[in-house]
């Protein structure tokens, strides 16, 4: 028997995992497909909410303080495991937005370091993109890191410290009354004296009919272009689309938003817009073909705010889930916060706002 078993591989239910386990507790990680196969590995992994002033402050409040964890996290996890995610203070370039005063005011408020370039500095600075005509807004201590290899190192610091993966697909939570009994697998039922959901878009198919937590499936089709060489390692936001160079020079393209439910296959028509897009802002992308194409299904919430939380009437259950598209910039705040929950720990952040039910 477990002190806590988690439900779901993802970044938020593997970070939430490394909170546990250094409190000293015994974890274990049910997943269906190896860890991080879903909404985690197929993100872009942009360190922010890639227009924060969009969004509440509850969201803001746990993306801010894990962006100024990341780096600490990225270099613990390769000295530990020597892969290496490959944090990198990259920036962020917002193009053609009309909500640009309203960035700036968010900007000055919150202390977030800004430039406003002229077109002049533009052309100078990212003359590999096709001109701009307008000023557009830079936010230099934007960062990314690379998803897929965050999560194979997350994994395997995990199980050097002991953490236990289940790969097998969690049938249903086993609950005779108020209180969680085991997790119902094919033919095995794992016990734990605490159990938390953190299974993304399928974290409501676990719970029982009368309890509502409202996160419904969106998916994203992102396209990967083959390494080519950059000046800089900027990404770029345009509209709804963006751009992230990685530091191997491939070019990551994102993302759409389509309401279809649990089907996660991807398109030729996205294939299309997401590369004719890339193409027409990086020149010389223009003959060359992508070379990999993907999509994830984000676990959508009422306004974005994830639910991180306890269920009641159980006494040992507890949710971490719903972040939508910024479960990689809000894990490490949210496993945190997690972690003081159901360790009964002082919170270093107000849980409030990430409650099942909300005014």
């Amino acid at each position: 028997m477990f002190d806590f078993v988690i439900i779901g591989g993802g970044i938020i239910g593997l970070l939430t995992a490394k909170e546990l386990q250094e409190s000293g507790a015994s974890v274990a990680v049910i997943e269906k497909n190896s860890p991080g196969q879903q909404a985690s590995w197929a993100a872009g992994g942009i360190l922010s909410p890639m227009r924060p002033w969009h969004y509440s402050d509850a969201v803001n409040a746990i993306s801010s303080i894990s962006q100024t964890v990341y780096q600490e996290l990225s270099n613990e996890l390769f000295n530990e495991t020597g892969i290496d995610p490959e944090w990198l203070l990259a920036g962020m370039l917002v193009l053609h937005d009309e909500e640009t005063p309203d960035a700036l005011t968010w900007c000055k408020q919150q202390n977030d370091s800004y430039e406003l370039l002229s077109v002049e500095q533009l052309s100078n600075t990212f003359n590999h993109l096709k001109p701009i005509n307008e000023a557009a807004l830079l936010r230099p201590a934007v960062a990314t890191i690379r998803p897929h290899k965050l999560l194979a190192a997350l994994r395997a610091f995990l199980v050097k410290h002991g953490v236990t993966f289940i790969e097998q697909e969690a049938k249903h939570l086993v609950t005779p009354n108020q209180q969680i009994n085991g997790v119902q697998l094919e033919s095995d039922i794992v016990k734990g004296g605490e159990y938390i959901l953190c299974a993304g878009a399928w974290t409501p198919q676990l719970l029982r009919e009368n309890i509502t937590v409202d996160i419904q499936p969106v998916k994203g089709q992102m396209i990967c272009f083959p390494p080519i060489e950059l000046p800089n390692h900027c990404m770029v936001m345009d509209g709804n689309r963006y751009i992230i160079p990685r530091k191997d020079g491939r070019i990551v393209v994102g993302s759409t938003r389509e309401n279809t439910g649990f089907d996660a296959s991807t398109t030729p028509q996205a294939f299309k817009e997401l590369r004719d897009f890339a193409q027409a802002l990086y020149p010389a992308l223009q003959n060359i073909e992508p070379d990999a194409h993907w999509a994830g299904l984000r676990p959508s919430s009422p306004n974005s705010i994830p639910y991180i939380c306890r269920v009641v009437p159980f006494t040992n259950l507890s949710l971490n889930a719903g972040h939508y598209r910024n479960g990689i910039v809000t894990a490490p705040a949210s496993a945190q916060l997690m972690a003081d929950i159901v360790l009964n720990r002082t919170y270093r952040i107000n849980p409030t706002p990430y409650q099942l039910t909300r005014s």
